[in-house]
């Protein structure tokens, strides 16, 4: 497989070049354009990729041990080399070009070409991302992957790209969801002390901060079946954190901004009482909101001199930009004294990572969940997580999903050689069996194969329904 990345890595990086250069060019010249440059970056990466089906190149081993996007880092192939060091010079020269424009010239020269300059810095910046969210299209599925995690990953490195939308904490807020009267109410961040006596908040119960993913809002995001289920206990108060629109936006500015929303939430925190927070409160994060749990376990820790929230659940973590030793690290153990992530999309739009104290992989290290086969089946996958989580929240549906523990990563892949340790995954999951699982799931509900029909609670239930 590494081949097939190396042609396609060097094509887009040559691609990404030349398109800046023509830009440049466009910027300060009458001349006619040509044919552009990214039209034909679509078409050689999609003859590749056609050619490449018939070859031995894009298959993966699936006795390998390791995260299928790992061959990019743990290959010693020559190919490996050479894709690793023009990818990484190839953008470190996109870089200084756009920052060293002006360099050696005087103060006259640098006022002529100042506008240039930031219109080269400009067109840069644009065409990286609509690299990052087209060139993907039309290629195998491991090889699309794999090839935009590691450019994301390289390009948050080398800080080429910064997020044009930046976190506002005075645009931030807790919406408080009650089940007395079906109000929502919304507390700013930086006010967050007043949760504290706000209508509908019960200081002598445990609260739960639902965090959403990637492209969502407070007003269009999957926070309400979750809202609904925690509701239907009625012994936990709900928080959804609205973020305004800062994870609403092209996904590598999104993920840039995990690390900043993470920081604006632990000083929230931080405005409650120190004792509730460690011990009550429970932070549940989906995709990119499972990052931004993951950050702000990390900066509650580090402002609060020490201290560490209870648990933070990661329901199919965000992967690409993520978890590639890179300056954003992603949700992990060590954010909270309990961290549990629920794998169902690993390789793609989900992390397959190893990262939290006890890491559940439904259906194991298949991406693709059963009963999403009709639809986008990565996007199902994805959502899957979320629907997991949400029945076990239900109080009748606890022990849904129960767990085989495997002793290596090699075994998730079917589960056989996982020992049945009946461990429960989603809600009731106990902070002191930590390891790595496979679980089994439904194609539709109940998704748990453990789940009891009798006593079931559908998520159609009436109870917690002003939530929805």
């Amino acid at each position: 497989m590494s081949s097939s990345i190396a042609v396609v890595l060097v094509v887009v990086l040559i691609g990404i070049s030349e398109s800046i250069k023509t830009d440049s060019l466009m910027m300060t010249s009458s001349l006619t354009p040509e044919i552009s440059k990214s039209d034909k970056l679509k078409l050689i990466v999609s003859q590749n990729a056609e050619s490449s089906k018939d070859t031995d190149a894009i298959e993966t081993d699936i006795s390998n041990e390791h995260d299928p996007r790992d061959a990019l880092k743990d290959s010693s192939s020559p190919d490996a080399d050479v894709l690793r060091n023009k990818t990484t010079e190839g953008l470190i020269s996109l870089n200084n070009k756009a920052e060293n424009t002006m360099t050696g010239l005087d103060d006259s020269e640098s006022l002529k070409l100042a506008r240039p300059a930031s219109s080269y810095q400009e067109a840069l910046l644009n065409r990286l991302q609509d690299q990052l969210n087209q060139f993907v299209v039309g290629l195998p599925l491991d090889l699309g992957f794999s090839t935009l995690n590691y450019i994301c990953s390289t390009i948050v490195d080398l800080g080429v790209v910064r997020s044009k939308l930046i976190p506002d904490m005075s645009r931030m807020s807790f919406l408080l969801r009650s089940s007395d009267d079906c109000q929502n109410t919304s507390i700013p961040l930086t006010q967050a002390e007043q949760l504290w006596n706000t209508t509908g908040f019960y200081q002598d119960r445990p609260t739960v901060l639902f965090i959403t993913g990637w492209t969502t809002s407070i007003n269009n995001s999957n926070s309400g079946p979750v809202a609904k289920a925690y509701l239907c206990r009625n012994d936990t108060n709900v928080l959804i954190l609205d973020a305004a629109n800062f994870i609403d936006t092209l996904y590598t500015w999104s993920a840039l901004n995990t690390e900043v929303i993470g920081d604006y939430l632990a000083k929230a925190l931080l405005r409650l009482n120190t004792s509730y927070v460690t011990k009550q409160f429970h932070l549940v994060g989906h995709s990119l909101g499972a990052q931004i749990a993951g950050s702000a376990g990390r900066n509650y820790r580090r402002l609060s001199g020490g201290q560490i929230l209870k648990r933070i659940t990661g329901l199919d973590p965000a992967n690409p930009c993520f978890y590639d030793g890179n300056e954003l690290e992603g949700l992990r153990s060590g954010d909270a004294r309990f961290v549990d992530i629920i794998h169902t999309n690993p390789g793609m739009f989900g992390t397959s990572k190893r990262a939290g104290d006890a890491d559940f992989f439904v259906q194991g290290r298949i991406p693709f969940k059963p009963g999403c086969e009709s639809l986008d089946p990565i996007s199902c996958s994805h959502q899957r997580a979320v629907d997991y989580w949400t029945e076990t929240v239900y109080p009748s549906n606890g022990n849904d999903f129960l767990a085989k523990r495997c002793k290596r990563y090699s075994e998730l892949l079917l589960g056989n050689y996982c020992k049945n340790t009946n461990t429960v995954m989603g809600y009731a999951a106990k902070a002191t069996d930590l390891g790595l699982f496979y679980v089994g799931a439904n194609p539709e509900e109940p998704y748990g194969q453990n789940a009891n029909l009798q006593s079931y609670t559908n998520s159609d239930t009436k109870c917690g329904s002003c939530a929805s």
